[in-house]
Order: C-alpha cells, then structure tokens, then sequence
C-alpha cells in the first residue's frame, strides 16, 4: 500500500430549486484545467483488482476486455461513507428530482421509447442545474489510476471523448439521449438498469488543450460531485491518467442505498471498467 496526492477538483456555488416537470406518457464553469493550486489530500492506495461489472442487455456489448498492463488502481480518502450534505431544503429537492428520475428510468428501461425517450431526456436535462460538491463540506475523495503504453495522451484523450457509449457500455451503462461522442457543455443521463433503474445526470466540460475531461453531477444524482480525468504522457510514448473524483451524499436516499446496495463498489466497479476498455481499445497489438 503507498500513497498517492489527490487534486480536489474545484467546486461550484449552491443553486436554486428549477422547475419540475412530468414524465412522458407511453405514447410518446469555464473548462477546467490541471492546477498545483488546489487543495491536495493524501489517500490510501488499493490494488484494483476485481470481476468487471456485469453488462445488462441494453447497454452496448463489447468484446471481453482483459486490464493487464493497464496498471489500474484506486485510492480512497475524506469523509466515508458519503453522507447526505446540504440544507433540508437543498436535500428536500435533490431528492423529489432522484424519485422524478428513478420513475424516468424506470419507463425508459421498461418500454425503451428509443427517439422519444431521448427527447424526453433532453427535455429534462434542461431543467437540471449542476450539484457539485458543497464547499467546506465532508467529501469523499477517490483516485483512479490507469496507463496506456505505447499511445500518446492525445490520442487516448481523444478515443475517450470519442467513444463515450462504447466505453460506458462495458460498465454496463447505456446514455440517455445517445451520444456518439462527449462534446463541450453536453448533458446526459447515465442509465442503469438496476435494480433499482437509475437516470444518474451528468454535464461535461473539455479542455483539448490541456486534455482534461471534467464531468459534474446535476439536480437528482445519486450523489453530488465531480470526476476530472487528466490525460498525460508518462515520458516513455505511453499516457497516464489520473481521475479525480470528489463527490457527497444528496438526500437521504443516499443513506438508504448504503443500506440496501453497495453503490460505492459499484463506481469502483464502473470506472474500472471504463478504463480497462479505453486500454483495450488502444493497446498495440
């Protein structure tokens, strides 16, 4: 076991209840960059090792992957277990969204609409602000580490961005609306079949420059927070990506999921097997 420093991803303020919206009928922040100046937190390394996560019929199939070579491993660290965090109020109304979309994913994972569940979602991202973690507040901190040798940081930033439903898709997840590639400012939601069905919504941010990816949690999410993927050369033509995740309870709900499922395993679970597929993706044969 060593130690590894964790780059605190940067946080927005609070923001205000939007409106609510009903669910369909059956018949139908400047990008960020990598900075020494945020707070660093020093985290428990553990070996990654484990079974993939399995890969419900819905989401994408992709071939068996194997992650050797790719170097993954994890690090946790801040306040565990994640707790809700936020005003009654705040936590009130991450809540209603939370049950607004389990009912969503639900009837998309149901009846699966195709084009109209997607306009559906579209529709409701609109109406989500983002929830990332809460300033001063208890934070669960993760690191993800992974390497690619032999493949510039270029292009294995611009594979992830790329390939968004087939990386998401070995995890088991499929995107809501379909996205054939992360561009700037999208919204999504990351549908689980479950059980229970989750719509878990996310906004993306991409810096090509820098070949950062920074994702933040909307209004619902499971849980509030942040995920910066930062893709480097390692000096010996290979990349080393560094995933910095942050992130704390919404509502009670969390609370309850700790009790009755393992839902932090199964992020463990979900971003090992993103990056084991971008590895497999990009690997020389």
């Amino acid at each position: 076991m060593s130690r590894i420093d964790s780059l605190l991803s940067a946080v927005l303020p609070d923001v205000a209840a939007p409106e609510v919206t009903s669910l369909p009928s059956a018949t139908r922040s400047e990008a960020p960059s990598r900075t020494t100046a945020a707070p660093a937190n020093s985290v428990e390394v553990f070996r990654g090792a484990g079974a993939p996560a399995a890969s419900p019929a819905r989401a994408a199939q992709v071939a068996p992957r194997t992650r050797e070579g790719n170097g993954f491993d994890f690090g946790v660290g801040g306040a565990f277990p994640p707790k809700p965090t936020g005003s009654l109020q705040e936590q009130v109304k991450q809540g209603a969204r939370l049950m607004e979309q389990t009912q969503a994913a639900a009837f998309s994972v149901t009846f699966e609409q195709g084009p109209a569940m997607d306009a559906y979602a579209r529709k409701q991202l609109g109406h989500l602000d983002p929830s990332p973690p809460i300033a001063g507040a208890p934070t669960a901190l993760t690191d993800y580490t992974s390497t690619i040798p032999g493949v510039s940081a270029k292009a294995a930033f611009e594979a992830f961005v790329s390939n968004p439903e087939l990386l998401f898709g070995a995890a088991g997840i499929s995107l809501r609306p379909a996205a054939s590639a992360l561009t700037d400012g999208a919204r999504l939601f990351l549908e689980e079949q479950g059980p229970p069905p989750v719509w878990a919504p996310i906004t993306v941010k991409l810096n090509e420059t820098e070949r950062v990816v920074h994702i933040t949690t909307l209004d619902g999410h499971p849980l509030r927070g942040t995920n910066q993927f930062v893709f480097d050369d390692d000096g010996s033509g290979g990349t080393r990506i560094r995933q910095y995740s942050a992130f704390q309870g919404s509502s009670p709900a969390t609370s309850v999921g700790l009790v009755l499922m393992d839902p932090i395993e199964r992020q463990h679970d979900i971003w090992r097997s993103v990056h084991g597929q971008l590895h497999e993706m990009l690997k020389p044969r």
